[in-house]
C-alpha cells in the first residue's frame, strides 16, 4: 500500500498529512482524541511525537480491512 496525501484537521487547524493504512504523519499541531481526515472522524489510537521534524507519527484506531465476521466457533487447537 503505498502512502497516500490527506487533509487532516486538528482542533484548530487543517494541515497536509500522509496516510499509509493506519499510520498517518502529520504536522505537529494540537489534535484532540480524533482527527478528520478528508473529511472523515477516526480515532486515535496512538501517537509520537517526532522531534527531529516536529511531526506527529499517528496510529488510527481504524476496523479490520479484512471484514472479516466471527462464526463463534472455538479456533483450532483450543479447548
Amino acid at each position: 500500500m503505498a502512502w497516500e496525501q490527506v487533509k487532516v484537521k486538528g482542533e484548530k487547524n487543517t494541515v497536509t498529512g500522509m496516510m499509509q493504512g493506519d499510520q498517518l504523519d502529520m504536522p505537529n499541531v494540537l489534535i484532540g482524541k480524533s482527527v478528520k481526515v478528508n473529511g472523515k472522524d477516526i480515532s486515535i489510537k496512538s501517537y509520537v511525537v517526532d522531534e527531529r521534524d516536529d511531526m506527529l507519527k499517528i496510529t488510527l484506531a481504524m476496523a479490520s480491512p479484512t471484514k472479516e465476521k466471527s462464526d463463534d466457533k472455538p479456533t483450532q487447537g483450543s479447548d
